[in-house]
């Protein structure tokens, strides 16, 4: 705090001058990397100041600044005055010092999203000259830097100067998640037909950006062009559909699509995409503030009768008749619905769900090398009351790194294939990598299967007392704190008695070295019979 108070006052030392101006800046990496069709290829999203070590958490392009509100810290005032008191040194006379301590202040903290707001609020009571200088440095921030934080900063204050020049440039920017919000606010003060831009930008984006773009979009006077894209593409994301579901349902006009009397395949098949995710709440509101929910249903239930349904379709009816047979005590939205028409749904679903014999085709998605169609075979089979162990098991001989496949054996494994699995992962799993000593690592990166494979199999012995040692010895050393806690949750579940000697020395040992505080705790507990945390 001193030194904020230090450099409001004016007596500190002139820092050295940055040169912060390059040509291979962050725009030039994104036009280098641009697709025929407009959008970014995927050797478009690593930016060049990414700086990641393989074990450290990798956030979402745009995911920081979707999590994070307004930083209304004493901290953050603070550093908004500094800002503003060199935006206006800049704007007056282009004071070189200044754009450096600019540069500066905004690359040297993580993120920038929780002061943006205020700082630019306060730019605009300034009423700042923007010609020449004030343009020419936000121009030259977001189009010649090669940090984040400085392109947004420079792209969120061209909003506010009034010249149309770098609107192309601010659309390519926009066109990678980190930065969509950023030129979706610039655009709406630059732009001549904003619906427009703004929808041609949702088309070419995928993540968190296209979340908050659709459903600042979606709010728009759209043409019947634009709602129809609503509901066939615009809830389609690679984060989770729930995000965008009833946006889309609601500004889409999904309800007055599926009252016709006859609709396309394509429109079935995103009404099936919208209702399953308006009905999976929790991430984002979802049939709770949809107030057709049960008229959508009962009309995509109607146009199931006229189809020839196939897995993925079974799966669908499954999840809504789920939903619908909830108590209104776990579901208040069914208290909503007329219980005739309830009823009338659950009846029509039997009918559907019942109307031949899955088994075939259910065998025929559970071999496919499509994982989607092979997850659909997965689903339909639990719900029939196939047995999936011969498939999943099958599934792992063939890649023993999968960690989905080891989490299918050992969820689908019964005790008679116990020691079958066990040996299987003695012989198949590197173990001698896995168990290389403890650190305080998280298991992500390139490693992330093979720690995660391990998971699944230390996981698995919980309900197996003395079976399986050599894994829970090979955790208990692993350098993932997450594949050690879940050995010290197992010898809790075995109880002290069901250790051998090995155990019980390994475990003291690692009470005095282990890196993780909280770990060490549970082992304290574990060793005492304690109740772990």
């Amino acid at each position: 705090m001193i030194d904020w108070i230090k450099k409001i006052l004016n007596k500190e030392e002139p820092k050295e001058i940055l040169k912060w101006e390059t040509d291979d800046s962050i725009l030039r990496h994104l036009k280098a990397n641009l697709n025929e069709d407009g959008s970014l290829k995927e050797s478009a999203e690593k930016l060049p100041d990414e700086k990641k070590a393989d074990d450290e958490i990798k956030f979402a392009p745009g995911l920081m600044d979707a999590m994070f509100g307004a930083d209304e810290t004493e901290e953050s005032k603070t550093r908004i005055k500094q800002l503003v008191s060199l935006i206006k040194k800049i704007a007056k006379d282009g004071n070189i010092q200044s754009k450096s301590d600019f540069y500066r202040e905004v690359t040297e903290n993580e993120s920038v999203i929780g002061i943006i707001d205020e700082f630019l609020q306060k730019l605009v009571q300034s009423s700042l000259p923007i010609e020449p200088h004030l343009y020419n440095y936000a121009n030259k921030l977001a189009t010649k830097t090669n940090n984040r934080n400085t392109v947004k900063f420079g792209v969120a204050i061209l909003g506010l100067c009034q010249n149309k020049k770098p609107i192309e440039d601010i659309k390519i920017l926009g066109l990678h998640d980190e930065f969509t919000v950023f030129s979706t606010v610039a655009l709406s003060n630059l732009s001549d037909n904003l619906v427009k831009d703004l929808w041609e930008l949702a088309k070419h984006v995928d993540g968190w950006g296209k979340i908050q773009l659709v459903d600042r979009l979606a709010e728009m006077e759209l043409n019947s062009e634009i709602r129809d894209w609503l509901v066939y593409d615009g809830y389609k994301n690679n984060i989770m559909y729930e995000y965008l579901a009833l946006s889309c349902a609601k500004n889409g006009m999904l309800n007055e699509k599926l009252k016709t009397e006859k609709i396309s395949d394509e429109l079935y098949s995103s009404a099936s995409d919208i209702i399953v995710a308006l009905m999976d709440e929790g991430p984002a509101v979802g049939m709770s503030g949809y107030d057709e929910s049960s008229e959508t249903i009962e009309n995509f239930i109607r146009h199931s009768k006229t189809r020839n349904l196939n897995i993925s379709n079974y799966i669908t009816l499954h999840r809504i008749k789920d939903y619908l047979e909830e108590s209104p005590a776990e579901n208040e939205t069914l208290n909503n619905w007329n219980q005739n028409d309830l009823s009338n749904c659950l009846i029509d679903i039997n009918e559907l769900l019942n109307s031949k014999d899955w088994t075939e085709e259910v065998k025929i998605a559970l071999k496919s090398s499509d994982n989607i169609e092979y997850w659909n075979g997965k689903q339909a089979a639990q719900k029939l009351g196939i047995d999936l162990w011969d498939t999943v098991w099958k599934k792992l001989q063939q890649n023993p790194m999968d960690s989905s496949a080891w989490y299918d054996v050992t969820a689908n494994a019964k005790e008679n294939n116990v020691d079958e699995v066990i040996d299987f992962a003695i012989k198949n799993l590197p173990l001698e990598f896995l168990g290389s000593g403890p650190k305080d690592s998280m298991g992500i990166g390139d490693d992330f299967q093979k720690h995660s494979s391990l998971d699944s199999v230390i996981t698995f012995l919980e309900n197996y007392p003395k079976k399986g040692e050599k894994l829970i010895l090979v955790g208990l050393d692993s350098p993932v704190t997450r594949n050690r806690n879940m050995a010290i949750r197992v010898l809790d579940k075995w109880k002290s008695e069901n250790w051998s000697n090995e155990i019980t020395e390994k475990v003291k040992r690692l009470e005095e070295i282990e890196p993780n505080q909280d770990t060490k705790k549970n082992i304290e507990r574990l060793l005492n019979g304690e109740e772990l945390e």
